[in-house]
Order: structure tokens, then sequence, then C-alpha cells
């Protein structure tokens, strides 16, 4: 852990300022915010979204893929990693990997461009992709305890989605967890909230789609704005809405039976009933 922190913060040093100057999306400072702290599963959360935000310059996407490239190797997710810096040279050619950084992480760099160069600078002057679109409708309600399945389906004209992913969490504040979404025989894609992590108020979650390096590339909802599902409470009978309106009925319909039985035969007005209306709760 030790060794981690002392890696962390000179990474740090070769970060932050370039990081920080990109403010448009506030995702990518919370990310660096996240990587200081050596929050690294957090940061990685929120990089993602970062990512696949629309509106992203050209400088906010390279210092995103940057601090990707950083983080995943903090993690010793070497594959991921090279995938992020390589992003990272097909938009900056000539980034020059920083002489401060540690000897681990300044060697993997630096054979990470050597390798790019030797494949002939993929991505380097090419047509922007086709963009990558995530169609789900999110359900409305859940019941506590019962399982949610979530369904979607992929607009990728190239390609480029590898996997389909959903993250989900209890609440607003916990972590997320993410689930690989299994791919059906229709092109379409399931994943399945688990019924023991279901419970009131709500379950937040989105759906990530990855190409084959493991980088996101598509989204619906994201950490910062997850999609949501009401899960009902258990609550007594009484703050139920159809108890109110079935005590609403029938209380009219006492009334108007109260009436008729009480109207006399000659039409004189019949006396005052008195009486009590008792209601059961069970």
């Amino acid at each position: 852990m030790r060794v981690l922190a002392a890696v962390a913060l000179v990474c740090t040093l070769a970060l932050s300022s370039s990081a920080l100057a990109q403010r448009n999306n506030p995702l990518i400072r919370q990310g660096q915010e996240l990587y200081d702290e050596l929050r690294y599963e957090e940061a990685l959360q929120v990089l993602s979204a970062a990512l696949v935000r629309a509106g992203n310059t050209e400088a906010e996407r390279a210092t995103t893929y940057r601090l990707l490239a950083f983080t995943y190797l903090a993690l010793g997710r070497q594959e991921e990693a090279d995938g992020a810096y390589r992003s990272l040279l097909a938009l900056q050619p000539d980034y020059q990997v920083p002489s401060d950084l540690s000897p681990r992480f300044r060697e993997f760099f630096t054979e990470a461009t050597q390798r790019w160069e030797a494949d002939g600078r993929p991505g380097v002057s090419t047509a922007p992709p086709s963009p990558v679109n995530i169609v789900h409708t999110s359900p409305a309600q859940a019941d506590p305890e019962q399982s949610v399945p979530l369904a979607a389906s992929l607009e990728d004209p190239d390609g480029r989605v590898a996997r389909l992913v959903v993250a989900y969490r209890q609440g607003t504040s916990d972590v997320f967890r993410r689930l690989d979404c299994e791919a059906l025989p229709d092109g379409s894609f399931v994943a399945t909230i688990p019924g023991t992590d279901v419970a009131p108020p709500l379950v937040e979650y989105y759906f990530e789609a990855l190409d084959a390096a493991g980088l996101p590339i598509a989204a619906r909802g994201d950490v910062a704005a997850p999609l949501r599902i009401a899960v009902e409470g258990g609550g007594s009978v009484v703050s139920k809405w159809w108890f109110w309106t079935i005590i609403g009925v029938v209380a009219a319909g006492a009334v108007v039976t109260t009436a008729v039985v009480l109207t006399r035969d000659d039409g004189g007005p019949a006396p005052t009933p008195q009486g009590t209306l008792i209601v059961n709760i069970r």
C-alpha cells in the first residue's frame, strides 16, 4: 500500500495541472480528486462516465484517457491501461512520458509507446467511428426483495462493442456493483439485479458499453446521473393510496344508504341519526 501511495503521489504531480484545467466536464476533475485520494475503483467509475459524456473537447478526451491509463495501471490492469494509453496517443501522437514518473510507470508507458509506433500508429488521422447507442426503457417500480430483469439493445454500426455491463446499487450512497449482460440470440441483452439487492426507497443503475480493450464507448445513464427504479416500502396499509380510495367509496355509499332508509313514507323529515362508523385496520 505504501508503494502504491508513493506511485500515486508522483503520478498526481504529473497529471494535476492538465486535468484540472479541463473544467467543462466536472467529472474529469472529480476523477482526478478520487485518484489523488487513492480511491482507484471509484475514480475508474467516474472517469468512465466522463469519457462518454457528450460535448467533450479533444483536450478533455485526451486528459480522461491519460487519467484512465494511470488508474488502470495503479489497479494492476495492464491490458486496459495499454488500451487507454493508445487512445491518448491517437489524439496526441507526440505525447511524451513525464520524466518524473515512478520507474514502473515510466517503463510501462515507454514500452506501450514503442509497441504503438511499431503497429503503425493506429488511430491517428482516421475518420471518427459511428456512435454507439444503448436502447433501454427503465422499469418504473419494483417490489422489495424481488429480482429486476433489465433488457437493452445496441445500435452499433461498426461492431465496436465487445461487452455490455450494468452497474447498480441500493439507494444513492452505496458503491456500484457491476454485472455482465447476457447476449441473447435476437441480438438483445439482459441482466438481472438480484432480489437481495432490491430494497426501498430505490435502486440506481446504468449501462456501459465496452470495446475490445475494455474502454467505455457508450452509456445509458452514468455514475453521476444514474437511472432509478422506485422500490415500494412495506409500510402500513394506511399509507397506501388505494386504502383511502376504498374508504372514500364506502363512506359515500353509507351516506346514500342512510338517506334512503331514513326517509319516511309520508315524505316528512326523519330524525337525525346518531351513530359511529368503525373501521378495523389489520
